[in-house]
């Protein structure tokens, strides 16, 4: 299955790749590369570490009624996720740090995935009101337009879905009991045991106050993030408002929001491309820019997550041994 998903990940990346090299003079592509100006760093890296801070602050908050963090611990564990999904397909890192808090502070996994999908749902949401804003002030193709909208609904259908597991367990217990009746008697006692973990990390859509703190920490990350994504469009010198990397940032992450390639690689440059493009920059200019922006926001993370796996005594056998947990396996705190 591994094999497999390696496999179509590379595919994936290989074909976003092909399409965003394609159109564009590669030549030119070099010369917009050499003319950047790289002291442009300086300013993108304290937005994008703090981008990376405000996240994992919002998810210390997410997870603490099912384990207790540091804020120094919380952060380490949100990077060596972030660094194990640029390294694996599949978006595998969020299932190594929910193992990793289980390991560490004998949390249940499911119910760590369970806060890390109560995360993704925010981010989504952020991020498609972020394009959906931008596209409303500033126009765009209708590829933006179609993400954002299918985006946008995906995750407010999913939003609701949550809210409803969290504040209406009882009806939506009658629910997954319904569906569990189709399922052979052995295994439907293990598929409940798993949900039941799972929606222990759903304990923060009940408390209104964490939630909005949640709120304010997923807006202020991905502005951070969006930021960071102006100054590198800066260094390039793209002709566009610092309004219009909101829209950026939104379509590149949420090209790489379902599980796919390692890192988003393909995805992410292309989405990321192509809305610089609506917004007015040149072919070969925003594709040079896309490129340094993935990998501005990938290798340095990659780099920490894997030094503070060996800063743990881990291996980096450790992302690529971890599994989904199941119910037989599973470590409450």
């Amino acid at each position: 299955m591994r094999q497999w998903r390696l496999v179509l990940g590379t595919a994936i990346s290989v074909a976003c790749l092909v399409l965003l090299l394609a159109r564009v003079d590669l030549a030119a592509v070099g010369a917009s590369v050499r003319a950047a100006n790289a002291s442009w760093l300086l300013v993108a890296t304290p937005l994008f570490a703090a981008s990376i801070w405000a996240r994992a602050m919002r998810w210390r908050a997410i997870v603490a009624p099912i384990a207790r963090l540091s804020r120094s611990d919380a952060a380490a564990l949100v990077v060596i996720g972030y660094a194990a999904n640029n390294l694996l397909p599949a978006r595998t890192g969020e299932v190594v740090r929910a193992v990793l808090l289980q390991r560490g502070h004998g949390a249940s996994a499911m119910a760590g995935l369970g806060t890390i999908v109560v995360e993704r749902v925010f981010d989504g949401l952020v991020l498609a009101l972020m394009l959906a804003g931008t596209l409303a002030v500033a126009g765009g193709t209708g590829l933006l337009r179609t993400l954002a909208a299918v985006a946008g609904a995906g995750f407010a259908g999913i939003a609701l879905m949550l809210l409803l597991l969290a504040i209406a367990p009882r009806f939506a217990w009658a629910i997954i009991e319904a569906s569990l009746g189709l399922l052979p008697r052995s295994l439907a006692a293990r598929v409940r045991a798993l949900v039941e973990r799972f929606l222990d990390g759903l304990a923060t859509l009940r408390d209104p106050r964490t939630s909005i703190f949640v709120i304010g920490a997923s807006v202020l990350g991905w502005l951070l993030e969006a930021a960071a994504c102006w100054a590198i469009g800066e260094a390039f010198a793209l002709p566009l408002a610092p309004l219009l990397y909101l829209g950026i940032c939104g379509a590149a992450n949420l090209a790489i929001a379902a599980p796919s390639t390692s890192g988003g690689i393909g995805p992410y440059e292309l989405l990321a491309s192509a809305a610089a493009v609506a917004f007015g920059a040149s072919t070969a200019a925003a594709t040079a820019f896309a490129i340094a922006l993935h990998a501005f926001v990938l290798v340095p993370v990659t780099i920490v997550g894997v030094l503070l796996l060996w800063q743990r005594h881990l291996g980096l056998g450790t992302l690529t041994t971890s599994r989904v947990p199941n119910a037989t396996n599973e470590v409450r705190a």
